[in-house]
């Protein structure tokens, strides 16, 4: 209860922040700018599918925008109440670091899902109404599977948050880190691809070429969700064998390697950040 408690508060808190307000508003209009920009000419359909996994919204708006939403927001979830001192009045009740930790990660989580939800809205009506063909099955789908993107993040952030004792520290290395992943990912792996395209694999690798830019693809959350989602929005997620290696390019090894590569940025950040966190003196 006393997690509940935790997640509770801060959720209230999270959903009246001007950054989330004005992030969310900029996420929901570019949502709609893109459906009206994709939409079929008359006389055509479009899919929820097509739709969902075109460039302009995988790419475009989820990997960039949400990771960024989900860590300008939670960043200070931990170390902005160290520094006022209120948290050693949350501390005072009846909860836990621990509490602490994980109902600011489920709090900020669930705030950062309203927005996620009220974006995709919108495509789902025009879906629904309009000259596309609405698939609820992978509507939902996709939403939730943004809403675990968005989550994983905020557990980054968190994960800063609790084991950094000021603020610029804890953007510093969340802002860091979107950088890592989000725009500058493709230019790192680029030298690599293009030494391993060229040369081979080198006899002192312990692992194929393929094998290793597969390795970099999982590692990077935004990689792993554009595998599930991929997938998932092409019918293959899961299908094994040669169906889902002809739908999307991804064996069923792969595709649960990047589940567990979510599962993993979910709960490890958070749970190094509690280490810290119990270590801290307040």
């Amino acid at each position: 209860m006393s997690l509940e408690a935790v997640a509770r508060k801060d959720f209230e808190d999270a959903v009246r922040s001007r950054w989330l307000l004005a992030l969310s508003a900029v996420f929901v209009l570019l949502v709609t700018l893109v459906v009206f920009l994709v939409r079929p000419g008359q006389g055509q359909t479009l899919t929820t599918g097509d739709l969902l996994g075109s460039i302009f919204i995988k790419d475009a708006l989820v990997t960039t925008l949400i990771p960024l939403i989900a860590l300008v927001v939670s960043y200070n979830a931990v170390v902005g109440e160290r520094a006022t001192g209120s948290l050693k009045l949350l501390l005072s009740l009846p909860h836990s670091r621990a509490d602490v930790v994980f109902g600011k990660v489920v709090g900020r989580a669930g705030a950062i899902a309203v927005p996620i939800v009220v974006g995709f809205l919108l495509p789902g009506v025009v879906a629904a109404v309009g000259p596309l063909q609405l698939q609820p099955g992978v509507f939902v789908g996709y939403v939730l599977l943004t809403v675990l993107l968005a989550a994983t993040f905020v557990s980054i952030a968190v994960g800063f948050s609790a084991a950094l004792a000021s603020n610029r520290l804890a953007i510093g290395g969340a802002v860091g880190l979107y950088f890592l992943f989000v725009p500058l990912w493709g230019a790192i792996q680029f030298p690599l691809r293009l030494y391993l395209g060229i040369g081979g694999t080198p006899s002192w690798l312990p692992v194929s070429g393929s094998s290793l830019l597969r390795f970099l693809k999982l590692v990077n959350p935004t990689g792993s969700f554009k595998i599930v989602s991929g997938e998932f929005v092409g019918g293959a997620l899961l299908a094994g064998g040669a169906a889902g290696q002809g739908a999307g390019g991804f064996a069923m090894n792969t595709e649960i390697a990047a589940f567990a590569m979510l599962l993993a940025w979910l709960l490890v950040p958070p749970l190094l950040g509690l280490w810290r966190f119990e270590q801290a003196d307040l």
